[in-house]
């Protein structure tokens, strides 16, 4: 589950990112053929899927490097 300031930020960082076929962006909002207006890019469940998975990299990338570092038993003479 993201957060609500993670969604703000993959929402500032990708906003202008290019548009489906059939979406424009007026500045305010994005506009399907339709009409419909939203809030966020057509693509963000793309993009939070992309996010998820660099974060998912990184913790593994953490882990692998702290499984590296000697385990020391605190109440081992």
């Amino acid at each position: 589950t993201l957060t609500p300031q993670e969604i703000r930020y993959i929402h500032v960082k990708r906003h202008l990112d290019p548009l489906p076929p059939g979406y424009f962006y007026n500045g305010h909002h994005f506009v399907s053929f339709f009409g419909e207006k939203q809030n966020f890019h057509p693509l963000m469940d793309q993009f939070i899927d992309e996010y998820v998975q660099e974060a998912n990299k990184e913790i593994e990338h953490f882990n692998r490097k702290v499984d590296l570092q000697p385990h020391v038993d605190l109440f081992d003479p």
